[in-house]
């Protein structure tokens, strides 16, 4: 691996990590099953900055599968947030391996299911790192 590589790949290391202590993790982020979907929902909802409300009546979401004022079914919801908070996890594991290009594309595609400030970081970075690995005159085969 040339020197250039070498300093592409030790700076996604560290924007990755950079990334990982910006996002707060739900408890469940360090254990490698599925997490719960209500937990995630509230604890991942709530870090990323977005707004825990009933998309049909507006009230404010209190970590439970029915709404608890308009009784809407919120399992849809819990289930992309969780697959979107997945991908983003599957994508910071990707840059720490340097794996940029498929980092980038689970970002788009987590941001697609739930857009967050985290996720629209993570794209951005991504992007970038495409960009710079693509200017860099040789790069390894694979």
């Amino acid at each position: 691996m040339n020197r250039s590589m070498r300093v592409a790949h030790a700076l996604v290391r560290a924007a990755s990590a950079f990334l990982s202590t910006l996002v707060r993790r739900p408890p469940a982020a360090a254990s490698d099953t599925v997490p719960d979907a209500a937990r995630t929902l509230s604890s991942g909802l709530r870090s990323a900055g977005v707004e825990n409300r009933c998309p049909v009546c507006q009230a404010r979401f209190r970590g439970v599968r029915i709404c608890s004022r308009c009784g809407a079914d919120l399992e849809p919801l819990m289930l992309l947030v969780v697959r979107a908070w997945q991908l983003r996890q599957a994508s910071r594991q990707a840059l720490d391996a340097g794996d940029v290009e498929r980092a980038l594309g689970l970002a788009i595609e987590a941001q697609g299911i739930q857009g967050t400030e985290s996720g629209e970081a993570l794209r951005l970075l991504g992007a970038w790192l495409k960009t710079v690995c693509a200017a860099s005159p040789s790069r390894p085969s694979r």
